[in-house]
């Protein structure tokens, strides 16, 4: 397996850490222009690949990590004009973080991907001391011989990233809107890669609407006739429609009111309002008709509606009505439960939807707790994620530009920038705590975000948003095709070449017409 290793030095240093990789047996290549570039195979990596890479100035380290894949990062402070350790490595974590704010969290680099070189200065220890602080992962002073370094680093890479071939897949919700995102970049993902697909992921972990397409891929369905179903075209699984969604919970409105009407003979003038506000319902749908249409969908065309019948690890977050904790659907003591039953839980958005009782408790949307449950996948053994996440605000630099488009604009851009910003907080922790595991992130560009700040229940924009989410993801891959080729290429995932995925960007209506 190939690791990519960033070494960053002083200028003094560049020519002798050169010559001593040469000796080594490494061949120099012609990579990019930022770097001088070696392939390293040796006796002393035990099977590990590297692929090695000299950068002497520490200003081009986040340029380099926007366009090439880096596993570990030597920080080499020795040399008479080298940036002391503690500086170098705040200027970098100050660098990524404003990469990652200003390109997204797929371009979060953790500090717990780097390691130091230290001279044998008298206050080491502190400083030492002081990188640990920061997350840094190890630190060696010193090192006498070449080969000693070559030991160090071999057993940093073995120690979590060569571990197994597992994938996985986390989606988080979005409502409709995100429903639609997630089909259309599952849909490019399927078509992108040679060799190993999608569908193959050992792990996958959905949220409110991230759910039902989670369960889908997990049940082995093929998105493209979601799709049609959404589009209302010819499909052999039932139409998929709004009506699917949003069935009424009238019997539930009117029993409410009712009680509560009578309950208020027996009160005080002066509780009437409190007695009023428990007469508005927990959900104005029920999600039932959700729940049946899944279950017909898993039994009929799936692998089946219960967890234990999937050879892929299903994991569905839902969140418990009166205590608001989290709970994994899908992983003991809750892996009993029917997948649709989960999936009915997992987006039950209050007010909009009843909770679902499973045992003696009531669910809700599982968003409500967690953005996403980056967690299960990775815990499972995943050590490549692909994370779709809907849920980014449509950010605007015009003064006003909220307040222009009324109420309801301002309450779906203020919760898609709760649930954006706590997805961010706990991808950074995800990421620093797993720092061998490889994500792959995609949310939706400024095209995208603009279309899913309106109301999701514009019929018209449902084949617009899953078009330009399909073309949005595989636009992402070509940007950064490198990086991820380099990714998913250890797990069996032959990226399709910049040309190739150009092409299957503008045939996203032929290849689902192709299905007729």
């Amino acid at each position: 397996m190939r690791q990519h290793l960033l070494y960053v030095m002083s200028p003094s240093r560049l020519e002798g850490i050169a010559s001593a990789i040469e000796r080594l047996g490494a061949k120099r290549i012609d990579d990019n222009a930022i770097t001088t570039t070696f392939e390293l195979d040796h006796r002393l990596l035990k099977g590990i690949s590297l692929r090695i890479y000299l950068l002497s100035d520490i200003d081009g380290v986040t340029p380099f990590l926007r366009h090439h894949p880096v596993d570990l990062l030597v920080y080499d402070e020795r040399g008479s004009d080298g940036i002391e350790a503690l500086q170098g490595i705040y200027q970098i974590a100050r660098d990524v973080h404003s990469l990652a704010q200003l390109w997204g969290p797929d371009f979060h680099f953790p500090m717990s991907r780097i390691v130091t070189v230290l001279r044998p200065t008298p206050d080491v220890d502190h400083r030492i001391f002081a990188l640990g602080r920061l997350n840094v992962r190890d630190v060696i002073v010193e090192p006498k011989k070449t080969s000693i370094v070559l030991r160090w680093l071999r057993d940093l890479l073995y120690a979590g990233v060569v571990r197994n071939n597992k994938v996985g897949m986390a989606l988080s919700g979005g409502a409709i809107e995100g429903l639609l995102y997630q089909a259309g970049t599952v849909l490019a993902l399927k078509h992108a890669f040679t060799g190993r697909g999608i569908y193959s992921c050992d792990a996958i972990s959905g949220i409110s609407s991230g759910s039902i397409v989670g369960s889908i891929v997990a049940n082995g369905i093929e998105v493209e006739d979601l799709i049609r179903g959404v589009l209302d075209m010819k499909s052999k699984y039932p139409p998929f429609k709004i009506s699917t969604i949003f069935d009424l919970a009238g019997f539930d409105i009117v029993k409410r009111v009712f009680n509560t009407s009578l309950r208020m003979r027996k009160v005080k003038p002066s509780q009437w309002l409190e007695s009023t506000l428990e007469s508005i319902p927990t959900g104005f749908f029920k999600g039932e008709r959700l729940e049946a249409y899944l279950h017909e969908l898993f039994a009929e065309h799936g692998v089946g509606d219960r967890f234990d019948e999937m050879s892929t690890h299903l994991y569905i977050g839902a969140t418990d009505h009166d205590t608001f904790d989290h709970v994994t659907l899908g992983k003991a003591p809750f892996d009993n439960v029917a997948i649709s039953a989960a999936v009915r839980a997992s987006c039950s958005i209050p007010p909009l939807f009843t909770p679902k009782a499973i045992g003696d408790r009531f669910y809700i949307d599982g968003q409500v707790t967690k953005s996403c449950n980056l967690e299960s996948v990775v815990e499972d053994g995943a050590c490549l994620v692909f994370v779709i996440d809907p849920m980014k605000p449509l950010r605007s630099n015009t003064a006003g530009n909220s307040d222009i488009k009324g109420g309801y604009f301002s309450l779906l851009q203020m919760i898609k920038g709760l649930v954006s910003t706590r997805f961010e907080t706990n991808f950074r922790a995800v990421s620093e705590q797993y720092p061998d595991v490889d994500f792959i992130v995609f949310q939706p560009d400024e095209e995208c975000a603009r279309m899913m700040a309106g109301s999701p229940l514009k019929p018209r924009i449902r084949p617009q948003m899953i078009e330009v989410a399909f073309q949005n993801t595989l636009r992402r891959l070509r940007e950064r095709h490198k990086v991820y080729s380099a990714k998913t290429v250890r797990y069996g995932f032959d990226l399709k070449s910049v040309e190739e995925l150009r092409k299957l960007e503008g045939n996203y209506h032929k290849l689902i017409k192709s299905l007729d």
